[in-house]
């Protein structure tokens, strides 16, 4: 059994009758005229997760089964409504830009629950993407970044924020997200901290 239900939230809106609803959130269209929507690609990810927590009986809930662009406030109420009743960990996930490169996750200011968990992400982003740089700030001695972005400032229980390599930078990054493997890779990641957390 879970010691947690999880709660995963696919940042921004998907496609809605083949269109991608959210403005921006998007990469450059490349040369070869591919381009990636942030919003698509971090559904196949939770999605993948999903799959693999059902392989090992782990609860999810995930907040945002739609495609439309749901608003912060409300994932942040359909999360602390379940968190009323039952243990739980939020994680959203979410794709970087900028014109950087790498990985990272983010925590709100402060020593909360949270860091830990945000710990045991950026261990599994470590071992599952050797090749991409760890972007981190150890100005409170732990890995995770912070900011008081919505979803994680507001939620009534431990979260977290990933963001899965720049959109924005084709080599190595967006090329990665653009593939089955980077899917997968990523996916893989968020499932070994959500099992290595359980089993703590």
């Amino acid at each position: 059994m879970s010691k947690y239900t999880w709660l995963f939230d696919n940042g921004h809106g998907g496609l809605v009758n083949g269109i991608y609803v959210t403005p921006g959130k998007r990469s450059p269209i490349w040369s070869d005229g591919r381009q990636l929507f942030e919003g698509v690609t971090n559904r196949l990810i939770i999605k993948r997760i999903m799959e693999l927590c059902d392989s090992a009986n782990i609860k999810y809930i995930n907040i945002v089964p739609e495609n439309n662009d749901i608003s912060l406030e409300t994932r942040v109420k359909r999360a602390n409504a379940i968190a009323k009743n039952t243990p739980c960990i939020y994680v959203s996930v979410h794709c970087n830009a900028g014109g950087g490169t790498g990985w990272e996750v983010y925590t709100t200011p402060g020593e909360t629950k949270s860091d830990a968990i945000a710990t045991e992400f950026f261990i599994s982003a470590k071992r599952f993407l050797p090749n991409f740089k760890m972007r981190t700030d150890y100005s409170d001695q732990d890995p995770d970044k912070e900011n008081l972005f919505y979803v994680i400032a507001k939620t009534s229980c431990p979260a977290i924020l990933t963001e899965n390599l720049f959109m924005d930078t084709l080599n190595p990054d967006c090329e990665f997200l653009m593939s089955s493997c980077g899917i997968e890779t990523i996916a893989q990641l968020h499932f070994e901290a959500i099992k290595n957390i359980e089993l703590k």
